[in-house]
């Protein structure tokens, strides 16, 4: 009767248990805990019945974790089923993808070079550009420098010659004698030929070309030299000749010095009045640009006006000595262009000495053309850097830059052509002194001109910050 007593009891407890469970778990955790439940027996607050119904709860107990560890095993096999799944996939890929980089290999190599080309490109014009933009205070060194050569070059051909340039009979006085033939000849060893005949003075002689063939050759000597001797020394080597194949023209060295001084005072003049102009644009003030005027009308009629004087040329140097004093202290872009241009004249000046070019009446006018080519550009630089605000003042230089260099390569290639075509002597001395004059007139107004109109910017930029 007990046992069977006791079954009841535990159906009955079974079905009460699976109501708890349903409506209060968190109750039945909280009284039927494993502390609470070794509690209870200790202190035989519960009958025996009791007690094997609390034994119930400690299997349970320990079924729960045996529970929740076989299900930590079933979701580890997962896990390693589901990496084996994804690693078998991409191994079809990579078979079916082998043949496109055998199609895009040269593309990709045409690309690569195409892109190393382009930052090599733009790895020299940048590196290009800052060390000008950075060391452009150091650049200053190489007009100074040549400017410096230049004067050593002119002062040893004062020293040796006595005058400061190779002057033609155009400009010196002499005989110049015209000959023409239809026999080739060779203009090295007529000039040996005549310089052993006439040691004492001072002969050339050059080709004379028509359509690229030579038609003859003409002789340029000293007043000391009778033309009638050199012709007869000539007919060893050109045959004799009648009076119908050769001319003379006789330049009096008197003529010839004073046509070079008045050539010499059209440069000056020239130099005035172009500083003038440019102290009207870039000055400041009125009244000293009324004096400035004044002084240069009063140098110009010195100069030309009248009977000539010594004193009247000194009284005009004077002037234009007082003149760049204004021009610096009053204004010092015109200043910088005066300096320009003149830097230009002399290293050009220079450089025909050093390769000894005979200066004639056409060289004189190409180098009144410098001072036009040099005054363009220099005028270019300054209007983009002092009269235009717009952008910061290395953008606005490198535009004028642009600008500048386009000119002079466009002017340069046109030179060089007629150099290659024309027969004329008078044209080629004219174009190689032009091309010269080019060549030096970028140095100093890119490395001279811009360094000290960027200095001049910065300073006029520090004095307003500091009085603001």
């Amino acid at each position: 009767m007990g046992e069977e007593e006791h079954k009841k009891e535990e159906n009955s407890e079974d079905t009460t248990k699976e109501d708890v469970s349903t409506e209060t778990k968190e109750t039945e955790e909280t009284i039927y805990d494993k502390e609470g439940r070794e509690e209870m027996v200790d202190d035989a607050e519960i009958s025996p019945e009791e007690e094997g119904f609390m034994q119930g709860y400690d299997k349970a107990d320990k079924e729960e974790p045996e529970e929740k560890d076989q299900e930590k095993v079933s979701e580890e096999k997962t896990t390693q089923e589901k990496p084996e799944k994804v690693e078998e996939q991409p191994k079809k890929e990579p078979t079916e993808e082998k043949k496109e980089p055998e199609k895009t290999e040269q593309q990709t190599k045409e690309e690569k070079h195409k892109e190393k080309v382009k930052k090599e490109k733009k790895s020299l014009k940048q590196t290009l550009k800052d060390f000008y933009e950075k060391k452009y205070k150091k650049l200053l060194i190489i007009p100074f420098a040549l400017l410096f050569i230049a004067l050593i070059l002119i002062g040893i051909q004062i020293a040796t010659t006595g005058d400061f340039i190779r002057k033609d009979v155009s400009l010196k006085g002499g005989i110049t004698i015209t000959i023409e033939t239809d026999k080739e000849i060779d203009i090295t060893d007529i000039k040996n030929y005549l310089d052993n005949k006439f040691p004492n003075s001072d002969l050339s002689v050059r080709s004379l070309k028509q359509t690229g063939k030579q038609i003859g050759l003409i002789i340029e000597g000293t007043e000391d030299i009778k033309a009638e001797e050199v012709i007869d020394s000539l007919t060893p080597k050109i045959g004799k000749l009648e009076q119908d194949q050769y001319s003379i023209a006789v330049m009096g060295s008197s003529l010839g010095a004073s046509f070079f001084r008045e050539t010499i005072k059209a440069i000056y003049i020239s130099f005035l009045f172009m500083g003038i102009v440019i102290f009207l644009y870039f000055g400041t003030g009125n009244k000293i640009k009324i004096i400035s005027t004044t002084l240069t009308l009063i140098a110009g009629i010195l100069m030309f006006a009248g009977n000539q004087s010594t004193l009247k040329d000194m009284l005009a140097y004077l002037i234009g000595i007082v003149l760049i004093v204004i021009y610096f202290k009053s204004s010092v872009p015109s200043f910088v262009v005066i300096l320009n241009v003149f830097s230009d004249i002399l290293v050009t000046l220079a450089i025909i000495d050093l390769i000894g070019m005979k200066l004639s009446t056409a060289g004189i006018a190409a180098f009144l053309m410098i001072i036009g080519y040099s005054v363009d550009t220099n005028i270019l630089l300054s209007t983009k850097l002092l009269k235009r605000k717009e952008g910061k003042v290395i953008d606005r230089l490198f535009d004028s830059m642009k600008t500048g260099l386009t000119m002079t390569l466009t002017t340069s290639i046109a030179i060089i052509v007629a150099l290659i075509f024309t027969q004329s002597g008078v044209i080629k001395q004219i174009m190689t002194i032009l091309l010269i004059g080019l060549i030096v007139d970028m140095i100093y107004t890119w490395l001279q001109n811009a360094t000290i109109l960027r200095l001049y910017l910065e300073k006029k930029h520090n004095k307003n910050e500091t009085q603001s």
